[in-house]
């Protein structure tokens, strides 16, 4: 059968066969390769179909863009009509997705290179109609879009009386029969997009019926979509074709992508250095180009990230509605986690008001949310967000079983595990399981000077020297107590420094070294007076003029 001719070209081998017609690989009088769609069932077509071919060949040449196989030439009047493109070199969608999922830079290049091909068809009056990873070609690491055979033009009555696509990639509209418009051709975009992004299909059914109902009635799968890509997708992927977005806003979610990235990444060392102001103007930032953009998806996680950066700067009545307004736009994008982690800020918020009932309920649902989707970060924390409420009602069994579980929980999460030790030894302390508290202690504040924590470190070992001075282990008390002094004065913390002077004061009264005492309670007195701090002086002074 190859070679042979078909008109003036040459057919090599066949590359393809689908519902219009086959493809073949083909050599050009001039000695090009290029690509030779037969048309099939055209031959038996009316005068009138030929004609609408034949002005879909006109639309067709119309189309010059980098992003879509160029045409080269066409013949209505052939007794088999067929469609002439240039040859693509490279490998299709499908076959690269054969190494697994496209990472961000390469998903960024499909999904700018794909829109640009589409507005490039749409602006020639034409829909593509078979958006799908087979009819994407890689070449030199940029999408092109081939197979325009099946395109058909919004201006006039569809030829076939059948759906013309691939059925996982073909919008709900065109399954119904609907005459197709641009808006098909962006379901599409989603649909490939998704593949690309996952490796899987969003509508995964395993039969066409299956797919046909998903498509229908069902939300396409995005997980595993990265999240500056998925809001966008989820839009194309709407039922109505009124819902979807432009192709432009296809290309603005995907070029915007490396200024966003610049911001979060700079959010990110904002808050790792404790910038807690700078951090919060860079997350507005992102939240007006996202809602610019209509990026649902960024303005959640932005409104998030002003929140979590107000409560760090310690503006809890700034950060309440920044999270609760996080959690509604997470909850109605769909970003469970992220909705889990504006309830755990709520819940933060109304516990320092003392408003511990609502604050339960909150950290309960930011619990089944971590629970939900498997994030042990959020509910490490808010097993001891729960302990923490339950010893403030004076429930310390529940206190500790909810510690314990943190306990467990937090183990891969250093900074976490010292919160749950701390807690289980308040609560230890509380039931009156003295050593069970101060061995807990003592592994909160190596733990915490493990990851360089060194203010809980220096409280932790505050708290094992005043529980051990409580029952006379003076020497105990005093090895405790002396490691809190040492840190509290290497971070120059001076209320740590003055409290811990006044407690290691008590224990050398308790030993009978009364000089040494004196001279701590001295100290622990002007550390008052250079903080202001009237309790702190009044307990000093009062044990001074004791030993007087």
């Amino acid at each position: 059968m190859y070679p042979r001719r078909f008109g003036p070209y040459e057919l090599l081998c066949e590359l393809g066969e689908g519902g219009m017609g086959a493809v073949h690989l083909g050599r050009a009088p001039d000695g090009r390769i290029v690509a030779v769609k037969t048309m099939k069932g055209l031959v038996d077509q009316s005068e009138e179909g030929r004609r609408r071919f034949e002005r879909e060949i006109t639309a067709l040449r119309k189309v010059d863009a980098p992003n879509v196989a160029a045409f080269v030439d066409a013949d209505i009047t052939a007794p088999t009509p067929y469609l002439v493109t240039e040859y693509v070199q490279g490998r299709s969608l499908d076959a690269v997705m054969a190494d697994g999922p496209l990472g961000t830079e390469d998903l960024g290049r499909l999904g700018l290179g794909l829109a640009r091909a589409l507005d490039a068809v749409h602006g020639a009056g034409l829909v593509h109609r078979d958006v799908k990873p087979a009819n994407i070609v890689i070449a030199g690491g940029e999408p092109v879009l081939i197979d325009l055979g099946v395109a058909h033009h919004v201006d006039i009555t569809r030829i076939t009386t059948r759906p013309v696509g691939t059925p996982r990639y073909i919008a709900p509209e065109v399954l119904k029969n609907v005459k197709p418009t641009w808006e098909a051709d962006v379901f599409g975009w989603g649909a490939v997009m998704a593949y690309a992004a996952t490796g899987r299909p969003c509508f995964p059914g395993d039969s066409t019926p299956a797919i046909f109902y998903q498509i229908f009635h069902e939300e396409p799968d995005l997980a595993g979509v990265p999240g500056w890509l998925r809001d966008i997708v989820h839009r194309a992927l709407a039922k109505d074709p009124a819902d979807r977005p432009s192709v432009r806003s296809l290309r603005e979610a995907v070029t915007r992508r490396p200024q966003v990235e610049q911001l979060q990444a700079a959010y990110a060392e904002a808050r790792a250095a404790h910038e807690h102001a700078r951090a919060e103007g860079i997350a507005f930032g992102l939240h007006a180009i996202a809602a610019a953009a209509g990026d649902r998806v960024l303005a959640a996680s932005s409104l998030l990230d002003q929140a979590h950066a107000a409560r760090g700067s310690g503006r809890l009545d700034r950060a309440e509605p920044l999270f609760e307004e996080a959690r509604d736009a997470s909850a109605a994008v769909g970003a469970r986690q992220d909705e889990g982690w504006a309830l755990d800020g709520i819940g933060v918020c109304l516990r320092h008001r003392d408003e511990d009932g609502p604050a339960g309920e909150a950290f309960a649902a930011a619990l089944a949310v971590a629970e939900e989707v498997g994030d042990t970060v959020l509910r490490a924390w808010n097993l001891c967000n729960l302990g923490d409420l339950a010893l403030r009602r004076g429930d310390r069994r529940a206190a500790a079983a909810r510690y314990d579980e943190a306990l467990t929980a937090s183990l891969d999460h250093p900074e976490i595990q010292v919160e749950a030790l701390v807690g289980r030894a308040r609560t230890a302390l509380k039931l009156k399981e003295h050593e069970t508290a101060e061995s807990l202690f003592e592994r909160a504040a190596r733990a915490a000077e493990g990851i360089d924590h060194l203010r809980q470190a220096g409280w932790a070992w505050y708290d094992r020297g005043e529980s051990a001075r409580g029952r006379g282990k003076h020497d105990r008390a005093k090895d405790a107590l002396e490691a809190a002094l040492a840190i509290a004065t290497r971070i120059e913390d001076r209320l740590m420094e003055g409290w811990t002077l006044c407690k290691l004061a008590g224990c050398l009264r308790d030993t009978g070294a009364r000089s040494e005492a004196i001279a701590r309670y001295e100290q622990a007195r002007d550390v008052a007076d250079s903080l202001g701090d009237a309790k702190m002086r009044q307990y000093a002074v009062t044990r001074l003029n004791a030993l007087a």
